[in-house]
């Protein structure tokens, strides 16, 4: 293999692990990213970094916890940082460029950010020497090229966005009456194949990034009518068939209307769900809900394909390392919900999946990682050294077939100024426990036994013991996950985990 390959990172918005049939979905049809699971490496076990989009997004990009890079909830202006993989590949000779969504600063004030930042002297954003912004959701997609585009092709543009037409009760849920040909996915699948069939000799990197399957949930024809509600499976039930619970959940279920007994305005919004009376919905919502987000998964294979056909009529397979993931899933009904940002398996749990060479085919990796890891073992690939403070580590070793030992665990971080809370999850094998600052209540949750998240041990004195053992990993791992970087001139040293006492690193990351 040579030294530098291409990189491809294909992303989604909002797409949960579970709604692929590589990952067990036996309705939806995904074809295309079904394949490039069997002919690569297929991790069942990955969890996000923070359960919204632009810290998670940042995450990926950097290989950095969001609160090392300060950017910790949706709404931050993401400081740009020399650990931001398209800085680092730049500075090895890569072409970089990113096609679709990037939502690193708020959505409405990015196309401003990125025309200033490409007319500066560096001439890039947060690296990215080429970007097609597409950021945006549904019929209301935007971008500095995009929208023009958009306008020259559907006349009554703002017209038809005026009038869209909701599904029964309006789950956030509607009809698109815009043609499939002006729908952001397809249009992203068309830059990105320009981009390949122009590209100068390798290495390149090119950033992939759909706003699908994203709500508000809607779908051109054909995919609209792909699936019937009626075949759509149940959700996990409501919240009130959980046992025990934080409230902070049955507020948000309840939705903004829930008073307060303190008299202090109410506090039921969780950054990335709705603020809806959720107790509205019945099972007819959510299965159309389902049924219309899987046209919009469909949609989007189907639009990957086009792309990953070009990769292989262009010859670009042999020297192409492609790498697959979302930046968090969605509950679609489950607990009563959608959006994300509880710490629910159904948004913290993202499809990621590697093809390329020296990735062995047909693997399922079933072991706990991170999307922390992404970044270093992409740069690992490209031969580029790691810029100092990157906490993740390389998969590579990981994906050419062989197992080192791991650590196993992931950490997922949340800090929401709506809820006024900050939360931090450990998640292992078998247990999830999520941590409260300032709280007495917090979740512990038997993964193994209670796999739909319904029963919440934490104050289960059988489970006292556990509950401890894991408050001291988490605390463990938070330690790790502090930006080290300091004024010193020496490279920091991080400290050796015990899973690497061994000497299989020299240099081992935080994590």
């Amino acid at each position: 293999m040579p030294e530098q390959p291409n990189i491809i990172l294909i992303l989604c918005d909002e797409l949960r692990a579970d709604a692929l049939g590589c990952f067990g979905n036996p309705i939806v049809k995904t074809p295309t990213i079904d394949r490039l699971a069997d002919e690569g490496a297929r991790f069942s076990q990955c969890f996000v970094t923070q359960p919204t989009c632009t810290p998670s997004r940042a995450s990926i990009l950097t290989g950095c916890y969001p609160s090392a890079l300060r950017s910790r909830m949706v709404g931050c202006h993401t400081p740009d940082d020399e650990r931001f993989l398209p800085r680092a590949l730049s500075a090895a000779g890569y072409r970089t460029a990113s096609i679709g969504k990037l939502h690193l600063v708020p959505q409405a004030a990015e196309p401003a950010a990125l025309d200033q930042a490409l007319a500066s002297d560096d001439g890039s954003y947060y690296g990215f020497q080429e970007v097609d912004l597409v950021n945006g959701h549904g019929s209301r997609c935007f971008g500095n090229h995009y929208t023009a585009w958009l306008r020259e092709r559907a006349r009554d543009l703002e017209a038809l966005q005026r009038q869209p037409v909701p599904y029964d009760k309006g789950v956030n849920c509607w009809r698109w009456n815009l043609p499939p040909e002006v729908h952001s996915s397809h249009y992203i699948a068309d830059r990105a194949i320009d981009f390949l069939e122009t590209a100068p000799s390798p290495p390149f990197f090119l950033h992939i990034s759909f706003p699908d399957p994203h709500y508000p949930f809607t779908v051109p024809e054909p995919w609209a009518s792909r699936y019937h509600p009626a075949d759509m499976p149940a959700p996990i039930p409501p919240l009130t068939e959980s046992a025990d619970m934080p409230d902070l959940h049955q507020r948000v279920y309840r939705g903004p209307r829930t008073p307060r007994p303190d008299g202090e305005p109410p506090r039921d919004r969780v950054i990335g769900t709705p603020p809806h009376n959720y107790a509205d919905y019945d099972l007819d919502d959510w299965r159309q809900v389902k049924a219309i987000y899987y046209g919009m998964v469909s949609l989007l294979d189907h639009s990957i394909g086009r792309i990953l056909d070009a990769v292989s009529r262009l010859g670009l397979n042999d020297n192409t390392i492609i790498a697959f993931v979302a930046d968090h899933g969605d509950y679609l009904g489950d607990h009563g919900l959608y959006g994300k940002g509880l710490p629910y398996d159904s948004a913290l749990r993202t499809p990621l999946i590697f093809r390329g060479p020296g990735v062995a085919a047909a693997q399922d990796i079933n072991s706990v990682e991170s999307t922390l890891d992404i970044a270093p073992t992409l740069l690992d690939y490209a031969g580029v050294p790691e810029p100092e403070g990157m906490q993740g580590c390389s998969l590579k070793q990981l994906l050419s077939g062989a197992a080192p030992p791991r650590p196993n665990t992931a950490l997922v971080e949340n800090d929401d100024d709506f809820a006024a809370l900050r939360m931090r999850t450990l998640i292992t094998p078998r247990w999830r426990l999520t941590y409260y600052h300032g709280q007495d209540w917090g979740e512990l949750i038997d993964r193994e036994r209670d796999p739909f998240e319904m029963r919440n041990l934490w104050n289960d004195p059988a489970r006292a013991e556990v509950k401890q053992r894991l408050l001291v990993e988490l605390l463990d791992e938070v330690a790790a996950s502090i930006d080290m970087r300091n004024g010193r001139r020496q490279q920091p040293g991080a400290p050796v985990p015990k899973w690497r006492a061994d000497g299989l690193a020299a240099n081992p990351p935080a994590r």
